[in-house]
């Protein structure tokens, strides 16, 4: 299966062109509020790299959220437009369980973690099979107290050193493991009316915060 990813989720911009669930050309570099900027030189740079065309394409894989609101609806709208431009279906991946899957892991069960601002975090647990991440609970949107007191198993993050006092695998988000995972479920997540997705933003407010 060929499948271009993209992840925006955060500062980190990359676009992956996978086969098989194998990144066989990666750009990726942070690039804080300059996503709508790199994106499109990353996507050529991709397609130059490993020479392939959008026809030639099972599908387009965008990380869905949770994560940045800026970062996700640029990774998404660019997505959703390559995606019509030669009627190809979207497959959205959770941002955290893409976060795990690019993770080596010491137990069946890992807690992960994703700045999201202030003392707020994305938390995810996530139960680990054939070396592969599959949820065990939605996402949420909640202050460091309350996440501290829930972690379990290995603890894999992404910018949340200075809650985690050098705890913690800090694992950088990438388009290769979004591709990864959208080969591996691919039946199971692919979407053929693209214009109908919307980011997973889960607003931290949900958790009890002002309205």
């Amino acid at each position: 299966m060929k499948i271009l990813a993209i992840e925006t989720a955060t500062e980190i911009c990359s676009v992956a062109y996978c086969e098989e669930g194998r990144p066989v050309a990666v750009k990726e570099e942070s690039a804080p509020r300059k996503h709508s900027e790199v994106l499109p030189l990353f996507f050529e740079e991709v397609k130059d790299a490993a020479g392939f065309s959008l026809e030639a394409l099972d599908g387009i894989a965008v990380s869905i959220g949770p994560g940045s609101f800026t970062g996700l609806r640029i990774g998404l709208s660019y997505a959703k437009g390559l995606a019509f431009s030669r009627g190809l279906p979207l497959v959205p991946v959770p941002t955290l369980l893409a976060l795990a899957g690019n993770a080596e892991f010491s137990s069946d069960h890992s807690t992960v973690l994703l700045f999201s601002h202030r003392d707020i975090l994305f938390s995810q647990s996530v139960d680990i099979s054939h070396g592969l991440p599959k949820q065990s609970d939605k996402p949420q949107a909640m202050p460091w107290e309350n996440v501290e007191n829930s972690l379990d198993g290995d603890v894999l993050h992404w910018n949340c050193g200075k809650f985690l006092n050098e705890k913690g695998t800090e694992i950088q988000p990438s388009a290769s493991a979004v591709g990864r995972l959208a080969d591996e479920h691919f039946s199971e997540w692919v979407n053929h009316e693209p214009f109908q997705l919307v980011p997973e933003y889960i607003s931290p407010f949900e958790t009890g915060g002002k309205k």
